[in-house]
């Protein structure tokens, strides 16, 4: 009889590429032909070294293994040549029985990050268009399949089944609300969330060449002090209200995975300036609460997302001036209480999530830049008030100044999915993961 783990690998194993973009089977051929990035993907089991040097041109492997753990990393990009990934970190993008994960191409547009969408299936390897629409702040809600965003095309809300492919608007905005941040939506998924800046995209707004968080871009941003709004709309009838008017950057929208009222948001800029992380019940928005008071000179905290069962919000909490004070920390949002693990090397990243059954988390790396056998994405387990890290697959060949890993597990827990350089262009690989953390 097969093994268990041999009939995962079948059933997951890509036995070769397709496109399927929504048209008539006579223009999809032509496109594909025309457009040249058909990408065929290796048959019968062909692998190739993660670290090994990219090919000038050409297609890239569908499936290879990682040269420091020998671990099997799937490509889910379209394109070899453009720019792709997955979406932010605490953003929903997988589908409840593992099977697809939806990936963005990344277009730069008037200093804004937008992108077409696509689905991904783990089963078959296909990989399908899923709307025209220009997308920004795209967040999917697992169990219906329905992925939210902002298009400029129509600046409007609109939310895309990936199941179905059914699209529809959701709300046209407020003339004054020119885009949509932050986007998440709600435990029930009756209420879509957003912030917008009133100053951009308007003549007088300086456009960053920068992404958001580095460079001179996010300073001025920040000391700019535009009027922002936290806003809500009802999934059903498009109704908007505005939760809060403040002359103060707002972003990073998260509700509560399990409280349809709760909403977590964050005042942006320089983690030493601000007290970034705050809660608001969206029935009450008038009685805001802050999560985390910064007490000393340069300790930060960021980088938040909710515990997969909704009791807790993680961050990264750092007191630059003492080095041995970092962690990785999580806020009961009943109790107060705090649950610390220290970071250390080598698994000090830039994001940090947790497991789908909340028994450990996964970090990509990104701060070990003068030691690249240490840069890695990692799977770090509590043990007695410490992480143990689990390396998953080198990160030594990614740029994380061009691309953010910004990893999410399957709800199997079986790939981890993530952004990453590995051939000079950002794509969206997923990495499998050691079969003690499969469920």
């Amino acid at each position: 009889m097969t093994g268990f783990y041999e009939r995962i690998k079948s059933t997951y194993r890509r036995p070769s590429f397709r496109l399927i973009i929504p048209m008539n089977k006579p223009l999809r051929t032509a496109a594909c032909i025309a457009g040249g990035f058909l990408l065929l993907h290796p048959l019968n089991g062909q692998t190739t070294d993660s670290n090994a040097a990219a090919p000038a041109s050409g297609p890239l492997p569908g499936e290879f293994n990682d040269s420091a753990t020998g671990a099997r990393i799937l490509l889910l990009s379209h394109d070899p040549r453009a720019p792709s990934g997955v979406i932010y970190f605490t953003q929903g993008s997988i589908t409840p029985d593992s099977r697809y994960a939806v990936v963005r191409d990344l277009v730069a547009t008037a200093g804004h990050t937008a992108g077409l969408m696509y689905r991904y299936d783990f089963k078959t390897g296909e990989i399908i268009k899923l709307t025209d629409l220009m997308t920004k702040n795209q967040v999917m809600v697992p169990k219906s399949g329905n992925m939210y965003y902002y298009s400029d095309q129509g600046r409007a809300i609109y939310v895309t089944n990936i199941l179905d492919l059914k699209t529809r608007k959701v709300a046209d905005l407020p003339a004054e609300v020119v885009g949509a941040d932050g986007l998440t939506v709600n435990a029930n998924e009756t209420l879509v969330a957003g912030v917008v800046d009133l100053a951009k995209d308007t003549a007088n707004t300086p456009v960053s060449t920068t992404p958001p968080n580095q460079g001179p871009g996010f300073d001025n941003t920040f000391e700019r002090h535009d009027t922002n709004i936290l806003y809500d709309v009802d999934i059903k009838t498009g109704k908007y209200t505005e939760l809060q008017r403040i002359k103060t950057w707002l972003g990073h929208n998260q509700f509560s995975p399990v409280d349809p009222t709760l909403l977590m948001y964050c005042h942006e800029g320089p983690w030493a300036q601000v007290d970034r992380i705050w809660t608001v019940r969206v029935d009450n928005p008038a009685t805001p609460q802050l999560v985390l008071k910064r007490t000393e000179v340069n300790e930060i905290a960021g980088h938040e997302f909710w515990s997969a069962d909704g009791s807790a919000i993680w961050y990264d909490h750092n007191f630059r001036n003492n080095p041995s004070k970092h962690y990785l920390e999580g806020k009961n949002v009943t109790t107060g209480q705090v649950t610390r693990y220290p970071i250390t090397a080598p698994f000090a990243s830039i994001h940090y999530t947790q497991s789908p059954d909340g028994k450990f988390f996964v970090c990509d790396g990104g701060t070990n830049r003068g030691n690249p056998n240490a840069q890695a994405m990692f799977a770090l387990v509590p043990d007695n008030g410490k992480l143990d890290p689990i390396k998953l697959c080198s990160m030594a060949k990614n740029n994380y100044t061009d691309a953010e890993p910004n990893p999410h597990l399957t709800p199997d827990q079986h790939w981890a999915i993530f952004t990453a350089t590995f051939t000079g262009v950002s794509q969206a690989y997923a990495v499998e993961m050691p079969k003690q953390f499969w469920r």
